[in-house]
């Protein structure tokens, strides 16, 4: 389980605002501060406080599901974070791209996959170019390696091919309608996520 700590605000004179003064707009900045430093519990009080105060932020729904995603064993109450928070803005690209990677990191069985799949599409037609201004490593490379492992899973190992030679390794080659090109396959996969991850 994961402790909460709770914030009083409790001004001084060396601190003339304290965190209970801030608006749900800041709390949300705050939480991103929280998150971005990796103190995933103190991002997460902040962005459900944020929720529980205003609901109609939907950077604040789209941030407590970033959160949960990173906190152990909260992960399947992501998406329903970034369900809100589309339901609110529906240009919430982040929003779409967290659901993505929650969704396949679930992953329990096809209907996951296509989800992340259909996700990841959306994603990428509205926002080619994509990266998580709070974790700039995670870019739209991560969403086109989600698709090839998707469509991996689901056995569609052209479409898991093509992704991979048209998006991220143009040299790669394998026959995936065999056994060993499919193995080859999932190797070149794996080794993509252990350069890129």
């Amino acid at each position: 389980m994961i402790s909460c700590l709770i914030f009083v605000g409790c001004a001084g004179k060396d601190d003339p605002v304290g965190l209970g003064d801030l608006t749900p707009a800041e709390q949300v900045d705050q939480g991103w501060t929280y998150y971005e430093d990796r103190d995933y519990s103190s991002a997460l009080q902040e962005f459900v406080s944020a929720t529980e105060r205003e609901a109609s932020l939907a950077d604040a729904w789209n941030g407590k599901g970033w959160t949960l995603g990173k906190l152990a064993g909260r992960l399947p109450e992501a998406p329903a974070c970034f369900g809100r928070a589309l339901q609110i803005d529906t240009t919430s690209y982040d929003a779409i791209g967290g659901w993505a990677f929650a969704v396949y990191q679930l992953g329990n069985g096809e209907s996951d996959w296509r989800s992340a799949i259909d996700k990841s599409d959306s994603l990428l037609h509205r926002r080619p170019g994509w990266r998580f201004l709070h974790e700039p490593t995670l870019n739209e490379y991560d969403v086109r390696l989600l698709l090839a492992a998707a469509f991996f899973n689901l056995q569609d190992y052209a479409s898991s091919y093509s992704t991979i030679v048209d998006y991220l390794n143009p040299a790669f080659e394998a026959d995936v309608t065999t056994p060993a090109g499919r193995r080859e396959l999932l190797d070149e996969i794996e080794r993509l996520r252990r350069v890129h991850g």
